[in-house]
């Protein structure tokens, strides 16, 4: 299993850390996306090159 890092701008790390704070719903559904981002690049990088 590979880590992948995610960069954010500034701007956007100040929402993401808004949202951790103050809108929990938004914060756990982009949290979400980003795993289900990961586990989609994860599975199609296993995939043999044809």
């Amino acid at each position: 299993m590979s880590v992948r890092r995610v960069l954010f701008t500034l701007d956007a790390w100040d929402d993401y850390i808004y949202w951790q704070g103050q809108d929990r719903k938004a914060f756990k559904r982009i949290n979400q996306l980003f795993t289900r981002r990961s586990a989609h690049l994860s599975k199609a990088s296993a995939s043999p090159n044809r």
